[in-house]
């Protein structure tokens, strides 16, 4: 039986809704001799670098190419792309991360030039926190191919910087109804330069009649800064300094319940890289820090209630390659607090504050690249991990060997195992980042998270390489898996203890995809499908229940296209539909002392209604004197103004019964208009 106040409803009701030609160039140079040719034609067809695929599961994105595809909010954002990608998925729009392969959110890596960030998303995953016009490009690898593989038992994205120095300024800038955002790189000297972005948002000034659930207004702001400087040394070695800020503040009222929540979080990263490259030996070293922190209040008539906590790293990574030999390691200082509860009512004050945990991670690992043939290679390496926290030490060793076929004419293939470790996991109240979720250290009580995998996939270019079909499969069996089984109302209890509400479990992640991408033309995009099941397996009350993960979705198709009509006007969409995820329904209900309270049936036994989302793009660019590129662009969110549902309350009828009813945060399409110049 789980008991659902009234109060404690709102309370959740909030969380869910906090927090998505070719030219020929002719010299002009006297010919001394007149020279007759026949009649040439050239022609070439308008060929998109925006994705590309290495290996199947592995893509690298280049951010300057976004502008090909469409632009939602006028707004080209990497995550948002990154999920259209097959084994790739989100839930709803008010999720901030990402699930790959299957894996929850937290177990994947999400990096900025290999430092972690904790929290992707700004305004309920609408946006992400990479500003795409800051970045040189975006790699994903949805598997752990090798030693370098961070501690993660899912998938990795990371951003990287400019490393290339600018002799002039340049930069762009945008403004619209939602947001605005400028980047600028300057040359700071002959061999320096600096890219600078900002960003900010303002809303609630157009659009607030959409931020309401129940007539219950919502307010939303964010904003965020990048600074990266780069300095050259010489033609092989340079100096990356790189920072990031960002902040998310929103604010709920329930006027029915005079019950006000708040809430704020933000990442902070900051780093100085080394980086060598050589023709026989190459390397990246990074000395950095980065950290996460989230405050969450809830004041009512009768009660007060806080909940901060915090996760921030100090960091050490060295990486080098030498030959068919690559290897390196890092030394990393994690401070957390978890979950704290403060608690004020009628009957007693609360303090619930766990001990703040001090760990010390390193790990060294090693691989080997053998040729086996002109198109067949053998990739072979391990990663070894020591975890200390408490007098405590945890080790582990996670072997990786890979074998790849690239026959240089289009065809890819590869097959891989491995095994990883995870130290570090995220629990709450929910699993789609918001901030009433919180970072844990593995410890004595809760071992680290471990995964046995197997990924095997082709990939083959046709049609004179304006086509890809790519497919793959994958397998993850997951072990110490740990899900959260209380609610706000057990947080209330002066007996509180947080580890008593830690259900500890195993996880299996199968399923397969499917992409069929169009490179080049006029038209340019992709489609793909996913299936993905992940089951989750705890002990409850002496006996295991195995159902699927809050964020299954069995059945995923997407599809991207971009039609560029000519020099000024492209016009693009990307349309989702999925499966609904998840959720344990009601059985029963009754009312008491002004609560209900609710019998709820088998776990996760339910779905909500499909999901599906199209979202559409006009842009239209002209070029200035006094610009490289000017344009105005519109598109609309939810075109077909699908109400997806985020979840079911229970409510209570004028009869006296209760019915159980779907929850959407956008009722409606959101339109935008935004204006933008490249300079």
């Amino acid at each position: 039986m789980r008991i659902l106040s009234t109060k404690t409803y709102i309370t959740l009701t909030a969380l869910c809704l906090l927090p998505t030609s070719v030219s020929l160039a002719q010299d002009d140079v006297e010919r001394r001799q007149s020279v007759l040719l026949d009649s040439v034609v050239i022609s070439a067809r308008r060929h998109t670098d925006a994705l590309k695929q290495n290996t199947p599961g592995s893509y690298d994105w280049n951010m300057q190419q976004l502008d090909l595809l469409p632009k939602i909010f006028g707004n080209a954002d990497p995550i948002h792309y990154a999920q259209m990608l097959p084994g790739i998925q989100t839930n709803s729009e008010y999720r901030c991360g990402i699930n790959i392969d299957g894996c929850d959110n937290a177990h994947n890596a999400v990096t900025i030039s290999g430092v972690p960030v904790y929290n992707v998303g700004h305004l309920l995953g609408f946006f992400s926190i990479f500003n795409g016009s800051h970045f040189k490009k975006m790699n994903i690898k949805r598997a752990a191919t090798n030693g370098a593989y961070p501690n993660r038992i899912g998938g990795t994205l990371d951003m990287t910087s400019f490393l290339n120095i600018t002799d002039s300024l340049e930069g762009e800038y945008s403004v619209g109804l939602i947001s605005s955002q400028g980047t600028m790189r300057t040359p700071l000297g002959r061999n320096t330069s600096a890219t600078i972005s900002i960003r900010g948002s303002y809303l609630n000034l157009l659009y607030g009649r959409w931020l309401k659930a129940d007539n219950t207004q919502i307010y939303y702001q964010f904003g965020d800064a990048n600074v990266s400087v780069i300095h050259k040394f010489s033609e092989q070695d340079r100096l990356l300094i790189d920072f990031y800020t960002g902040i998310d503040n929103a604010k709920f009222n329930e006027a029915n319940y005079m019950a006000k929540i708040k809430a704020k979080w933000g990442n902070t990263t900051g780093a100085i890289h080394w980086l060598h490259d050589g023709q026989k030996w190459s390397s990246h070293h990074s000395i950095y820090v980065s950290s996460y922190h989230n405050h969450f209040r809830l004041q009512m008539e009768e009660a007060e209630g806080r909940m901060p906590s915090y996760i921030t790293d100090f960091g050490l990574k060295t990486n080098s390659k030498w030959r068919q030999l690559s290897f390196g390691g890092d030394v990393v200082a994690h401070f957390i607090r978890p979950q704290t509860i403060y608690a004020d009512n009628f009957y007693s004050d609360i303090t619930s504050v766990p001990d703040r945990q001090n760990a010390m991670e390193t790990s060294v690992y090693a691989d080997w690249k053998q040729p086996l043939s002109a198109s067949l290679s053998l990739n072979a390496g391990t990663r070894l991990t020591l975890w200390h926290i408490d007098k405590h030490n945890f080790k582990s060793a996670d072997p990786s060997i890979t074998l790849q076929y690239d026959n240089n004419k289009g065809l890819k293939m590869s097959v891989g195992w491995f095994m990883r470790h995870q130290y570090i996991f995220q629990t709450g109240f929910s699993d789609a980042g918001l901030p009433t979720e919180f970072w844990m250290s593995t410890n004595r009580s809760n071992k680290p998270q471990y995964c046995n995998g197997i990924t095997a996939g082709a990939s083959v270019y046709f049609g004179k390489r304006m086509w890809q079909l790519s497919a793959d499969i994958f397998f993850r069996s997951m072990y110490n898996q740990i899900e959260y089984s209380g609610s706000m109302l057990d947080c209330l209890n002066a007996s509180y203890d947080l580890n008593n509400y830690l259900l500890h479990g195993k996880g299996r992640n199968v399923g397969c995809n499917i992409m069929l991408q169009k490179c080049a033309g006029a038209i340019t995009g992709w489609c793909s499908y996913t299936f993905t099941r992940a089951r989750r397996t705890f002990n409850e009350e002496g006996h295991n229940h195995t159902y699927p993960a809050n964020h299954e979705r069995p059945h995923e198709l997407n599809a991207v296209m971009t039609w560029s009509t000519g020099k000024h006007l492209t016009i693009g969409a990307t349309f989702v539909f999925a499966s609904g995820t998840p959720f344990t329904a009601p059985v029963s209900a009754s009312i008491l002392n002004g609560n209900i309270i609710a019998t709820y049936g088998k776990h996760n036994a339910n779905r909500l209604g499909a999901y599906g989302r199209l979202d559409v793009s006009v842009n239209y660019k002209w070029k200035p004197k006094h610009a490289k590129e000017r344009g105005i662009n519109f598109s609309v969110y939810n075109a077909t103004a699908h109400r997806n549902a985020l979840f079911y309350r229970i409510d209570k009828q004028r009869d006296g019964d209760f019915a159980v009813r779907p929850v959407s945060f956008m009722l409606d399409m959101l339109p935008s208009l935004s204006y933008y110049c490249k300079f």
